[in-house]
């Protein structure tokens, strides 16, 4: 069934979480493929899935990427994937999940707002 999907597709959309080698991997096997990608998850701060380590591999392969959560709020995406086990119940984790920015509009690392905001200018 993958492979049917991805010979019908116009556009290959993927979610990748791994480290920068694995993402790497995975686009050159897609890329086989020869159809526009789309990468519509890969923020995974605590995985080594950071923007340093994968936007840019995206923009020298041409993937387009998403990142999942913009502002911590309601969605709770900066909260890792075993926060259901492990709640964070009175603090925020060490390393968030996905999230950019605070709720009061600050970054939550300053030095990745800055990266995102040099590889997106090039």
């Amino acid at each position: 069934m993958p492979k049917i999907q991805l010979e019908l597709s116009d556009v290959i959309s993927f979610h990748n979480y791994d480290p920068p080698e694995q993402f790497r991997a995975e686009v050159k096997w897609l890329q086989s493929y020869g159809r526009p990608i789309l990468c519509t998850e890969y923020m995974a701060r605590p995985r080594g899935s950071t923007f340093a380590a994968i936007l840019p591999i995206a923009k020298e392969d041409k993937v387009a990427a998403i990142n999942w959560g913009f502002v911590a709020g309601k969605s709770q995406t900066y909260l890792p994937w075993d926060s259901w086990q492990h709640p964070f119940v009175d603090r925020r984790p060490p390393v968030w999940f996905h999230d950019i920015f605070k709720t009061d509009g600050q970054p939550y690392k300053p030095d990745e707002t800055a990266f995102i905001r040099r590889i997106t200018l090039n």
